[in-house]
């Protein structure tokens, strides 16, 4: 599939000039999408992107909104929202936002019917608060707690391949990518009766071998496609292997964005570029320029220029797989934990 280009001023989320309303109605599928990870944070900003989700036909979305902000979005968007319970970033300054807070916290979403529980083990997440590490006490008494709500975890776990040669040299302090998945291996061991879901294909698009090892160890398993650039950058390199591990996991791998809506994301382009990136790399067997800046490109290639793009090469799933990936595995997950 060749998107139709046009003339019209380039913004970082489309470098190609496309028109995103249009090139929403070139993409084959037909049918629901379920986007099971995404970051509605306030109510104009998710204006802006249920105008977005409507285009591109994605009918349920799972959202870590502030707690504050549940009842607004679902007296506004009822069924068509699940909420994932979150800490308090906007006071991540405060000692306790991360400890007593968000204990609380994770009571009060479960009140509000909350079903899924976020845990945020990215390496970095140390610098920010040592309970955010994924071995610390609160976060294993967070862990017992949400599953004696009922809820299912969700983890994000480890980062790109280029952030572990660029950002997390010093493996001291965190660690190489393979260590990342050993406390979370004796997590989901210890937790192997609740489902689990990994943002961002648990963090390991790039090594799918790995990624297979992983979900043959914990059969509690379950990953999003979400964190778009990453996703591009990274299948692309082996669509085909990609749509291989999909069809070879049916109901384990979710569709997922990472779209973020609130005051400083509401560009319609910013928030289209994420659907069109993603569907396209399911759907099509295109081959050229992402539409999207990559920043991490020029981590191992400072010599890049401002602007580069990752080729995007799409795997062109079935009509059975895309129905399986895009609201399938999510409906059957979410049926596990919270019956519609």
């Amino acid at each position: 599939m060749t998107p139709s280009i046009n003339t019209a001023p380039t913004h970082p989320a489309n470098r190609l000039g496309l028109t995103y309303r249009h090139e929403a109605t070139r993409l084959p599928w037909t049918g629901p999408i379920w986007d099971v990870h995404t970051h509605l944070h306030d109510l104009p900003a998710a204006q802006r992107y249920f105008e977005v989700a409507d285009l591109f036909a994605v009918q349920r979305v799972w959202t870590m909104s502030p707690l504050e902000l549940v009842d607004d979005l679902s007296a506004r968007y009822g069924s068509r929202l699940r909420f994932i319970a979150v800490p308090n970033y906007l006071a991540r300054h405060l000692p306790e936002t991360f400890t007593t807070d968000w204990l609380k916290r994770i009571e009060g979403f479960a009140a509000k019917g909350c079903r899924v529980c976020k845990f945020w083990a990215a390496p970095r997440g140390q610098d920010l608060h040592p309970a955010l590490r994924l071995d610390s006490p609160t976060v294993r008494q967070a862990m017992r707690l949400a599953k004696s709500l009922g809820m299912m975890l969700m983890i994000h776990i480890a980062d790109p391949d280029t952030w572990f040669a660029t950002h997390y040299r010093d493996h001291h302090r965190y660690g190489t990518k393979p260590e990342q998945y050993e406390t979370l291996s004796h997590l989901l061991d210890e937790h192997h009766d609740i489902p689990w879901l990994a943002a961002h294909m648990a963090g390991n698009p790039e090594h799918l071998d790995q990624l297979q090892a992983l979900l043959d160890r914990h059969p509690n398993l379950h990953i999003d496609t979400s964190a778009t650039k990453w996703m591009v950058r990274e299948l692309s390199k082996h669509p085909y292997e990609f749509r291989d591990f999909c069809q070879r996991n049916p109901g384990r791998v979710l569709f997922g964005s990472d779209s973020v809506a609130d005051s400083h994301n509401i560009s319609f382009d910013l928030l289209a570029s994420r659907y069109w990136a993603l569907r396209t790399l399911f759907e099509t067997d295109y081959q050229g320029p992402s539409p999207i800046d990559d920043p991490d490109l020029q981590l191992l290639d400072p010599s890049l220029p401002t602007g580069t793009t990752p080729t995007l090469r799409g795997a062109k799933f079935d009509p059975a797989t895309l129905a399986t990936v895009y609201h399938g595995a999510a409906r059957q997950l979410m049926n596990r934990v919270d019956p519609l």
